[in-house]
């Protein structure tokens, strides 16, 4: 309930006359002018040698996104001038527009603002020298009166240029974190004003990257600033942290390795996952270096076979994603409810257990085939025909034409699927062990030679003869095929064309190794 107070009439009468005697003061100009507003607008830019134009590093100039931005300033021409309280951050055009409304005067002496090379507090980028911001800030309007004033273009250029490129690119790959429940990186940090912050370091010295998960920071020196897909591969390794709920999957910090090479199981998965982030976002399948060259990350020439191999992990998870899954969204939903630390374990459980489920079979395995790795089902009595490579995506071929039906030599040669001598049916014999027939219209039998280094040949079918029998044994994403009776292993000295196929004691050597193959 609301009481009504009842002045007594003496106290009423003295109000009204101190009413009436404000109403008589003339306002002061503070006061008028206490509403006076003051606007500030411009575009903010950065100028970089693009290393995704070429080895010529074309020169672009792109918009600064996403930049935190301050308004500077001084009211009257004696203040110390200072940050107004206005900040924003710029739009997706690169442009921003502040305003701020004076207190004690009706110009502002001095408008100007700052940018931040910092997203919120979700990503930043520092000189690595300095240990500082990289800062950038407009010219200074002066004696400026009410209302909208438009600002010269701001531009990074020169090594200043690279760091804002680092900075914008990130963006990139933030835009399509797949978080719909706040703005930090994962689904694991809900609270927008509690994100994991990663910090980027910037030097214009050496050349490479590096992601150093106990401080969330990446360092980029030299060229490497220049290259989308080196900045997006380095802020991958972030976001796979950041997916695994800050612990790094087991066995993924790897010092050394090669994108067409065998290392781990581990780093083969973490590396893999971070070209391919890079490459899905930059719309190819290459790594692009900071001097503009560029090394495919599609199996061929010079490359090993399986899931050891980072490149062979990296294009199996982007024709995953480009052309079974819809997209990448849904494996970052199973890596963050799973946490493989393997592209098997990836694949043959994480896929198969998320919700929905994401294939593990038909053209999911096939895309898996054309970059080497085999999590099939046998190839023993399939009733199949089957290329055969041990790397360098060459196939097992018999030398020569089908037209000898005695004994030839094999090498690793072009495949062809029209080629009969390419294409190898794997069929059991009743006492465990298996045959490989070509299929030329009289088909010969792969047959071990008789000693170690000896060469491989394709013989007529003999059942006695113990040297055509073999064992097939999976790992790896790959088959290694044994023969019992000399306990040597299918084998190449190299992987290069035209190689002779030998075989040879056990050993870890990836030319051990061997995967179905359609080219």
């Amino acid at each position: 309930m609301t009481l009504r107070l009842r002045l007594p009439r003496t106290a009423l009468s003295l109000t009204l006359a101190f009413l009436t005697a404000i109403a008589l003061i003339p306002l002061t100009a503070t006061a008028a002018h206490a509403a006076s507003q003051f606007c500030m607008g411009g575009p903010v830019e950065y100028e970089y040698r693009s290393a995704e134009g070429g080895t010529s590093k074309p020169t672009v100039v792109d918009p600064v996104r996403n930049a935190n931005v301050e308004l500077w300033g001084a009211e009257r021409s004696g203040d110390t001038p200072r940050w107004l309280g206005v900040s924003g951050r710029t739009s997706n055009t690169g442009f921003y527009d502040l305003c701020y409304t004076t207190t004690t005067t009706t110009t502002m002496d001095k408008l100007w603002v700052k940018v931040w090379a910092e997203n919120l507090r979700l990503w930043r980028v520092i000189d690595r020298n300095s240990h500082s911001y990289h800062v950038l800030e407009s010219t200074t309007l002066t004696d400026i009166s009410p209302g909208s004033h438009g600002a010269p273009i701001i531009r990074a250029t020169g090594s200043a240029g690279r760091a804002w490129h680092v900075f914008d690119t990130v963006n990139i790959l933030w835009w399509q974190r797949q978080n719909p429940t706040s703005d930090c990186w994962t689904t694991h940090e809900p609270d927008s004003s509690a994100c994991t912050r990663l910090t980027i370091y910037v030097g214009d010295e050496g050349y490479g990257g590096v992601y150093i998960p106990r401080d969330n920071s990446i360092h980029l020196s030299g060229s490497a600033g220049d290259s989308k897909h080196y900045i997006l591969h380095e802020a991958a390794h972030f976001l796979m942290h950041r997916l695994y709920d800050g612990v790094m999957p087991e066995g993924s910090i790897c010092a050394v390795h090669d994108i067409p090479k065998t290392s781990t199981q581990g780093c083969a998965w973490a590396e893999g996952f971070a070209n391919a982030t890079a490459s899905q976002w930059a719309g190819h399948y290459s790594f692009v270096h900071g001097d503009g060259t560029r090394i495919p990350l599609q199996y061929g020439p010079g490359w090993e076979v399986g899931d050891q191999v980072e490149g062979n992990v990296a294009t199996s998870l982007l024709n995953l994603w480009r052309h079974t899954d819809g997209g990448w969204g849904r494996t970052l939903a199973a890596i963050a409810a799973h946490k493989p630390t393997t592209f098997s374990q990836y694949f043959n459980h994480a896929r198969p257990a998320a919700d929905p489920p994401l294939p593990t079979d038909g053209e999911a395995l096939r895309l898996l085939y054309r970059s080497a790795i085999d999590y099939g089902p046998s190839i023993v009595d399939d009733g199949k025909l089957h290329g055969l490579t041990n790397g360098g995506g060459w196939g097992l071929r018999r030398v020569g034409a089908c037209t000898t039906t005695s004994s030839v030599d094999v090498r690793i040669d072009a495949f062809s699927a029209a080629n009969a001598g390419s294409l190898w049916r794997a069929d059991a014999n009743p006492d465990g062990t298996v045959r490989l027939t070509d299929n030329c219209p009289e088909p010969l039998t792969l047959t071990a030679p008789t000693a170690a280094d000896g060469t491989v040949t394709v013989t007529p079918f003999d059942p006695a003869n113990a040297r055509q029998k073999w064992t097939i044994t999976k790992s790896n994403g790959t088959l290694t095929f044994t023969n019992p009776h000399t306990g040597l292993v299918l084998d190449t000295p190299n992987i290069d064309k035209y190689t002779l196929v030998t075989a040879r004691p056990s050993s870890t050597a990836n030319s051990q190794s061997w995967v179905p193959y359609a080219g």
